[in-house]
């Protein structure tokens, strides 16, 4: 089963020494495959590794079960393509996160409401009241 030699597509344009440790992928090529989507994607997975239980030959893993859960494996494969992490976001200031919300067009509109309702309040007509005259 781990033998990679007899599952060998014959249009592979990937290099059999061209991968990293004991795997038939490198961290490129996995990280090139997910740029792709739709039928590009399978097209390209169809003609270079010749499809997904080929790719899954080459990671040594089964397509329904996964990975073996072995601790060593886990290490070498650790090794080979590194961790499986996304760092995270960094986050945002107070400051940004005020300027993010007063950017809502609802809040817009009450702005204005709320300077010219300000604007009102210190406007005093002149007193038109001469019913007494």
């Amino acid at each position: 089963m781990t033998n990679n030699s007899a599952d060998h597509h014959p249009g592979n344009s990937v290099a059999e020494g061209s991968y990293e440790g004991d795997f038939g992928c490198s961290v490129m090529d996995l990280r090139n495959l997910m740029e792709l989507r739709s039928a590009e994607a399978v097209t390209r997975i169809n003609d270079t590794y010749g499809g997904v239980h080929n790719i899954c030959k080459r990671l040594k893993t089964s397509p329904v079960e996964g990975l073996s859960g072995n601790p060593a494996d886990l290490e070498k494969r650790r090794q080979a393509f590194g961790q499986n992490f996304i760092p995270p976001k960094k986050a945002k200031t107070f400051l940004q996160l005020v300027w993010e919300a007063l950017q809502d067009v609802t809040l817009i509109i009450l702005e204005i409401a709320a300077i010219i309702s300000l604007g009102l309040s210190f406007y005093h007509p002149p007193d038109g009241n001469n019913e007494g005259e």
